[in-house]
């Protein structure tokens, strides 16, 4: 080309239809036999596609020998949020998209998610000691019937936890089953107890951290003789573990009286409440476009970030991988297989869904449709 219109390539392709495929030939030589048609696709670093064949056909036509230039540029398409997965993350500059590669980015960043609505998982459910005591997969110690289901009071049915003191003092614990809260956001607990005339110290409410227990109140310092509540949500990380437990401790509570109760016990989890992940899933949809006999998405990426991008498209049922990781420069692919009606979809999407921790972005300076017969 002695023209002034010279635009270096980017990559140059040969087939021998229908097997016989040389791609990003380069700067390499290869030996192409007069016996054989070739066609011969040049894609330069501005986008064009040129095409030839060769030998040069005796009769010049559409395509024919002489470099001639019938691609068409699609850039009419818009950020839309069609398909499956909510959108997640955000475009700085769409438009920049549209034009050819010169310098000015669109970048996709990374979003969290919408927090997912919370799950509620009952894990006690108002154990009011009514059955076998201690109920099923609680445990007491020592053992002995030191804490008891009595009926001398009770918040609900007939029966509460009860400890009797003795003359020199004693000591005992009730503890519950062991629950798997380190999938939870927090927990709930929730019951009545009541003191009779217990000295500060002796009725304790205690959390299994995984290394000890932990005094989350000491319950002999209310008003004795009444029921009282105990309600609270926690969502210290060190009680949201696998091996959570609770333990009601007497603590040498002595005769003349002294007595411990508790009933009506309630223990929730809640999981899903936060989303501490980011991700990337930023759809595109073209819509008005023609058939055409070749087809190509054209995608000019600038700085991309550790992780990598893909690009997908939909086949009309479900989103599959077109470009595994979009490399600075262009990146293009045949979609003549996906491309079968006016409108086309892709969406940008992020290697990594869960556990990431590290919100990356990615530049694209140019991104449309190339289609040419």
């Amino acid at each position: 080309d002695t023209t002034l219109n010279k635009e270096a390539y980017f990559r140059v392709d040969t087939s021998l239809n229908p097997l016989e495929i040389e791609k990003d030939i380069g700067n390499a030589s290869i030996v192409m036999n007069p016996a054989n048609n070739y066609n011969i696709a040049v894609l330069t670093r501005l986008g064009n596609i040129y095409y030839s064949e060769y030998p040069i056909p005796v009769t010049p036509g559409t395509g024919g020998g002489g470099g001639n230039f019938s691609s068409q540029y699609y850039t009419n398409y818009q950020s839309v949020d069609n398909h499956p997965e909510t959108a997640v993350g955000t475009h700085s500059f769409f438009a920049a998209m549209k034009g050819q590669p010169d310098g000015v980015m669109n970048t996709l960043i990374e979003g969290s998610p919408p927090a997912q609505a919370p799950n509620t998982t009952i894990l006690i459910n108002y154990e009011s000691f009514e059955e076998v005591f201690p109920p099923l997969d609680w445990d007491e110690n020592p053992p002995g019937n030191r804490w008891a289901a009595e009926t001398d009071q009770a918040y609900d049915g007939i029966y509460s936890a009860d400890f009797d003191g003795q003359a020199n003092g004693r000591s005992g614990e009730l503890l519950s089953p062991v629950f798997d809260t380190s999938d939870a956001s927090n927990i709930t607990l929730d019951f009545w107890y009541q003191d009779s005339n217990l000295d500060a110290g002796e009725f304790l409410l205690e959390f299994w951290d995984g290394a000890n227990w932990d005094l989350i109140a000491d319950l002999s310092n209310d008003p004795e003789d009444v029921w009282n509540n105990f309600r609270q949500s926690f969502t210290d990380p060190q009680y949201l573990i696998v091996d959570f437990q609770i333990r009601w401790r007497a603590n040498d509570v002595e005769g003349g009286g002294e007595t411990a109760y508790f009933d009506y016990v309630y223990l929730e989890k809640e999981v899903g409440l936060a989303s501490t992940s980011y991700e990337l899933d930023l759809e595109v949809e073209w819509t008005g476009l023609p058939q055409a006999t070749y087809e190509y998405l054209s995608v000019y990426g600038g700085i991309q970030g550790a992780e990598n991008l893909f690009v997908e498209v939909w086949d009309g049922s479900q989103y599959v991988t077109l470009i595994v990781d979009v490399q600075p420069g262009w990146n293009s692919v045949d979609v003549s297989t996906y491309h079968t009606n006016s409108t086309f979809n892709i969406r940008f999407k992020d290697a990594t869904q869960l556990g990431d921790v590290v919100q990356e972005n990615w530049e694209i300076d140019a991104l449309f449709l190339n289609l040419w017969d």
